[in-house]
């Protein structure tokens, strides 16, 4: 993704972050003491220390198979701490983001978090890919460390024991796939065929897709193909998932594995059936990126968008004014915004260490007074019980860090943009 102003954006946060040191570091006030007269004048006092700022990480994916989707999604992190500095930052300071690129590869995100860890991070936005914070979350417990992913949508995380120090703001593949089932049957499919990664997403969005789908009466799972995230050539594949002779396709791919993918598709003449896309290659801008033209014109998708009101309202006219090409939102840019806020609010509730963050994430998603954005920051800090309203919804994370509110959007291809159709919202 060509997006300067992003990246411009993200590098200054960093630099300010290296300027700025880590939260272990205090500056020590030096205090004068001088002998006091013999008179009725108060003695010199002593000046508080400033308390610990807040030390935030993005790890989101710079490199590989997610990298045109890093940048975008990492703009709405950025903007949440370039909002909250300046309104003041956490106890008078302001807070530190360090960029980190999480690849989609668990071995390039653990060196990262490692790295960030060092200096002094205590709360993480991420990591992209499910199979990415499932490959680093042991590390970032141990270290009492909080990660909120903004995209993590796998259900393999709400059954896990994450210790209080992992939530997401993106929801659960269970109800993406029961909004991609409810469009085939609207769209009045019966029969489909499935391809999709052999990662963590891929099976659990698969799974639940194909459950949903045969739910309704008469209608049929011929096939379901994984390939594996590594690969680099997928004509069997595609053969095989062709073979199912179905009505449509649903095809759960990243964007340059799946430009492997839709290359021998189109190849062997399977573009003319419907295709249905997911979340993984929404704003990826796959015609050019995959070399297809008009080829995926109008095709479908789902993904996890952002409720109307005026939190998603603030939202886009802030980042349409960072964003290099002026658009109002990117692909779970929203839930990165959400992720670093909801840290930001607890923080300036509770403190800034990993644990004291995690003790406060889900209080801030609801039950209080409504607020949005920075405005948020100021009632915690003042001691009020807050009910955080998110650029992308109103969140309302459960006990398992999982949110119980979302907004799905249904889109289509048009060239390189992928306009969103319409959205449906799910309440808690």
């Amino acid at each position: 993704m060509k997006n300067r102003k992003a990246i411009a954006l993200i590098a200054i946060l960093a630099i300010f972050a290296a300027a700025c040191g880590t939260a272990d570091e205090v500056v020590e006030e030096e205090t004068v003491v001088t002998e006091a007269p013999a008179t009725t004048e108060a003695p010199a006092t002593t000046v508080a220390p400033a308390a610990d700022p807040l030390v935030l990480a993005s790890l989101m994916p710079l490199s590989g198979d997610l990298a045109s989707l890093g940048p975008g999604i990492a703009l709405g992190a950025a903007l949440a701490v370039q909002q909250i500095n300046a309104a003041g930052g956490i106890n008078g300071a302001d807070v530190t983001l360090i960029d980190g690129d999480s690849g989609c590869d668990g071995a390039v995100a653990l060196t990262s978090l490692n790295d960030v860890i060092a200096q002094g991070a205590q709360g993480v936005m991420g990591a992209a890919c499910s199979g990415t914070s499932l490959a680093i979350l042991d590390t970032a417990i141990a270290a009492e460390v909080v990660m909120v992913s903004p995209s993590n949508t796998s259900p393999q995380f709400t059954k896990m024991d994450k210790k209080g120090f992992y939530a997401r703001t993106a929801p659960s593949d269970l109800l993406q796939g029961q909004v991609l089932a409810a469009l085939l049957v609207e769209d009045g499919v019966k029969t489909i065929s499935i391809i999709s990664r052999a990662d963590s997403y891929g099976r659990g969005l698969a799974e639940a897709t194909a459950s949903a789908f045969e739910a309704t009466e008469g209608n049929t799972v011929k096939t379901i193909v994984y390939h594996a995230t590594d690969a680099t050539e997928f004509s069997s594949e595609v053969t095989a998932l062709g073979k199912g002779s179905a009505e449509a396709i649903v095809g759960i791919l990243f964007p340059e594995t799946g430009c492997g993918v839709l290359q021998p598709a189109f190849e062997q003449g399977l573009l003319d059936t419907p295709w249905y896309m997911t979340d993984g290659v929404k704003d990826a801008g796959l015609a050019t990126l995959c070399g297809l033209g008009t080829a995926l014109d109008g095709f479908k998708g789902t993904a996890p968008g952002a409720t109307a009101g005026a939190a998603k309202d603030a939202f886009e006219a802030a980042y349409a004014e960072v964003s290099a090409d002026g658009e109002p939102t990117f692909i779970f840019a929203p839930q990165a915004y959400d992720a670093v806020m909801l840290m930001a609010i607890s923080a300036a509730a509770n403190g800034v260490t990993g644990p004291e963050i995690a003790s406060g994430l889900v209080e801030a998603s609801s039950g209080g007074t409504q607020c949005i954005g920075v405005e948020c920051i100021a009632l915690a800090a003042a001691g009020e019980d807050v009910d955080y309203m998110g650029a992308s919804g109103d969140i309302n994370l459960d006990a398992a860090g999982d949110p119980t509110a979302a907004t799905y959007d249904i889109w289509t291809t048009e060239g390189d943009t992928n306009p969103v159709l319409k959205s449906v919202d799910f309440g808690s």
